[in-house]
């Protein structure tokens, strides 16, 4: 598969929201759409999206979800997460979604909900699931050939917080090290700040 892959840092964090279309097949699916607005839709009308295969969520905190109702409406596509975090998309207090945003269109519920070792078809190839609690139950990674979207599990020489609902350290130190220990390099696209490589975490993140 050819990859177009682009950023849109979305929302009041920032939070990463990826976009990406095989230019083969023309599939599409977009990452973690912590909010929709104008910028993001002409980033995915530049890539000569019209319709979504999926919306991947890692996990369900607001801030990764804030604009899935609205790109859903828009642009179609499967909602996908893991099947433990299903509530998150109800529970404001599992979500963590400020009463200041309760004016926002909510997606109640995910259309695919998957668990570890999963696979997703998309293009010629598929979109593998990793389940990798700690930030929160339900975290997961979405593997697709050399690319880790790695969404709050796996920052650049950092990882996820561990202090909020459902959160627990050792989980995420387990999942981290998982990570590090996939064959190869991948190139790793997290929910905040700058992408990086499994290589360069194994060398320098203190937490692998």
């Amino acid at each position: 598969m050819k990859l177009i892959i682009q950023v849109c840092e979305v929302g009041f964090l920032p939070t990463n929201c990826w976009l990406v279309r095989d230019t083969a097949s023309g599939r599409s699916f977009a990452v973690d759409p912590g909010w929709y607005d104008e910028t993001l839709e002409a980033a995915l009308r530049r890539m000569g999206v019209e319709q979504l295969d999926y919306i991947l969520l890692t996990h369900g905190h607001h801030d990764h979800t804030l604009g899935l109702a609205q790109l859903n409406a828009r642009f179609g596509g499967k909602i996908v997460l893991h099947e433990s975090e299903q509530a998150f998309l109800t529970d404001d207090g599992l979500s963590l979604r400020h009463p200041a945003f309760a004016g926002l269109p909510r997606a109640e519920k995910a259309d695919v909900l998957v668990r570890d070792g999963d696979t997703l078809p998309f293009a010629q190839g598929e979109i593998r699931v990793l389940h990798t609690p700690g930030h929160t139950r339900g975290s997961v990674c979405y593997l697709l050939d050399d690319v880790l979207f790695a969404g709050d599990t796996l920052f650049r020489e950092s990882v996820g917080r561990t202090d909020l609902p459902t959160g627990n350290t050792a989980q995420l130190l387990s999942s981290v090290r998982r990570l590090a220990a996939l064959k190869g390099d991948c190139r790793v696209l997290p929910g905040h700040g700058p992408e990086t490589t499994l290589a360069h975490e194994r060398k320098y993140n203190p937490y692998l």
